[in-house]
């Protein structure tokens, strides 16, 4: 599988320039609150009122070895749950507790992926690599595993062009895109584009980088086959199970 990643060239030329920003630290944290108490009410209420269909769903296990807060971690989940949720697909979070990044590529790898089950690690900066990876790369998918920076978060939050987690948000919904969608899938606009603007950016916290239609229909298709695959697993490990024995009665005494 083409090893798929995201770039910030464009973001990170221009995230210098302070004239980027829409407000105060102390206003875009605020509003980004008030945003992700509204996206939670939504994608909770979506995921309990599925309306009897079929409940298409991904657990993801998640390595942070960046040391991301709790809060800021719970609310980049948050909302890549609200970017799937908008194509029909309910995401399971399950975070590990990680030590250090020296071992991320064992404990990441150690835990066993099936069809519907994916390995997300966040590190605090991804290496540069020839032919692979920049200074600039954001996160890489590969196999059944997602790798995210962290770095590229915190750099736009501290200039107040965008929160943290609205960033990480969308770059692993990005990268768990191409698990799901396979290699060659970045697309001109959305969440799927290789390289975002800093505008772009700007309104990842306002939910505007999604999938397009033909992404959802593709993601809920590959889904769906996963979980038909899963099934089938199930079913023929219980059939290859040997039927219980009755349990044998002891005779009586006369």
């Amino acid at each position: 599988m083409e090893r798929q990643g995201l770039g910030t060239r464009s973001w990170e030329l221009r995230v210098k320039d302070s004239r980027l920003g829409i407000g105060g630290s102390g206003f875009g944290t605020l509003l980004g609150l008030a945003i992700l108490v509204m996206r939670s009410a939504t994608v909770f209420a979506a995921a309990s009122g599925s309306g009897g269909e079929t409940d298409l769903g991904i657990t993801v296990w998640v390595y942070d070895y960046a040391h991301v807060g709790r809060s800021t971690l719970i609310a980049a989940e948050a909302q890549a749950a609200f970017i799937f949720g908008k194509v029909g697909l309910t995401m399971r979070w399950s975070n590990v507790t990680t030590d250090s990044a020296e071992s991320l590529v064992d404990s990441s790898s150690d835990q066993p992926a099936g069809p519907t089950t994916l390995n997300l690690r966040i590190v605090p900066r991804i290496k540069a690599e020839p032919g692979a990876t920049t200074d600039s790369t954001m996160g890489f998918a590969w196999g059944n595993l997602a790798t995210v920076s962290y770095h590229w978060g915190k750099a736009a939050d501290s200039k107040g062009n965008a929160m943290s987690g609205d960033i990480l948000a969308c770059v692993i919904a990005h990268e768990i895109g191409h698990l799901l969608l396979g290699p060659n899938s970045h697309s001109p606009t959305g969440i799927m584009k290789g390289k975002w603007s800093a505008e772009e950016l700007r309104g990842a916290g306002w939910g505007r980088l999604r999938f397009t239609p033909q992404q959802g229909e593709l993601i809920r298709a590959e889904v769906l086959a996963r979980s038909g695959e899963r099934q089938a697993s199930t079913a023929q490990m219980a059939a290859s199970q040997p039927p219980p024995t009755a349990p044998r009665r002891s005779a009586a005494v006369q």
